[in-house]
């Protein structure tokens, strides 16, 4: 179920308070603004001053629910899996304060933060494209949710989904401080993330009605739309041909979409999602990320992985539940 956007402005009663309490009230941060500073320390931290292991301590609640399915509950599970893999191939991995970062996105709510990267672990990897989602608790980030892509030679249109920065390990070791400076830019604040939301929404369901999805991509999508993703071709008409080609084996294979959560700042609009079919029942976990402006749909990010038959919390990937049937609580199984 996708959760809604209310926003409401608290009104001062300049009467009951007096003058110094209203300025300190009118000065107070807003939670949106409270978790974006939260999200950009810890970005900090993690990609400029190479201190994982003390963004991790801050930031992860002790009992940080995760929904990755390779990682542990508690603010101790990202970097017992990061030595572990590192411990078991030395030769692919580097130390985490060696990896190279750039940041697409950075948003923030207010009750989520969510940031799009490209990571590369060492100089010989071509990188992997992340969708992390923390939801925020009192300061600290008490659930994740992530969706990893790789990126390699086969990858198409692969400096679109980056726009165009650091798509190879030595451009982005030359992108500069990328969590003040995001590659994709930053949201904004001028965008209406209730109606942004709203009109993606509306987009996205009336794409799922049979018969309706040109519709939908001529009534909300802007003819020069900025296609970012790695498998579809440029254009409002590219996404029209790209659909139109699958429209008939999608019907036939009964695809479901799973709308989980909702992150809006901004321009910028973040869909969650997982898709389920008769091919594939243990279903692909897709982030769809949008631009809203002038009332329509500029640019289109996504990224997707598809779920695996294990998760070491025993949570769902993408949805708030139970671990899904065909899945089961466990480590990756040893190759």
């Amino acid at each position: 179920m996708i959760r809604k956007f209310t926003l409401a402005a608290a009104a001062l009663t300049l009467a009951s308070c007096s003058a110094p309490e209203a300025a300190e009230e009118a000065q107070a941060p807003t939670q949106r603004e409270a978790n974006r500073a939260a999200i950009t320390d810890f970005l900090t931290l993690l990609t400029q001053e190479k201190k994982s292991n003390e963004a991790f301590a801050k930031y992860f609640a002790p009992d940080i629910m995760q929904h990755d399915p390779w990682i542990g509950d508690g603010n101790q599970g990202d970097e017992e899996f990061l030595e572990a893999r590192k411990d078991a191939e030395p030769e692919k991995y580097d130390a985490t304060d060696e990896y190279v970062n750039v940041i697409h996105n950075i948003m923030a709510d207010d009750q989520f933060v969510a940031v799009k990267s490209h990571v590369f672990t060492s100089p010989e990897d071509a990188g992997r494209i992340f969708v992390d989602i923390w939801r925020v608790e009192d300061g600290q980030f008490a659930e994740h949710w992530d969706v990893i892509m790789p990126i390699d030679e086969e990858t198409a249109e692969k400096r679109a989904v980056g726009c165009g920065f650091g798509v190879t390990y030595e451009e982005a070791k030359q992108a500069g401080n990328t969590v003040e400076n995001p590659v994709c830019g930053q949201p904004d604040p001028a965008g209406d993330p209730e109606a942004n939301t709203q009109l993606v929404l509306d987009y996205m369901n009336m794409g799922l009605e049979p018969g309706r999805r040109i519709e939908a991509i001529e009534t909300y999508v802007a003819e020069d739309l900025n296609q970012h993703s790695a498998r579809i071709p440029p254009g409002r008409q590219g996404l029209i041909e790209y659909m139109a080609a699958r429209e008939e084996q999608r019907l036939a294979d009964n695809r479901t979409h799973h709308f989980a959560r909702t992150v809006a700042d901004g321009d910028l609009v973040l869909v969650h999602r997982w898709v389920t079919s008769e091919s594939n029942p243990l279903g692909t976990a897709f982030v769809d990320l949008f631009r809203v402006r002038d009332g329509k749909v500029t640019d289109h990010w996504d990224v997707f992985q598809d779920v695996p038959p294990f998760s070491v919390s025993g949570r769902s990937m993408v949805i708030d539940g139970p671990l899904e049937e065909g899945r089961h609580k466990g480590p990756a199984p040893l190759e």
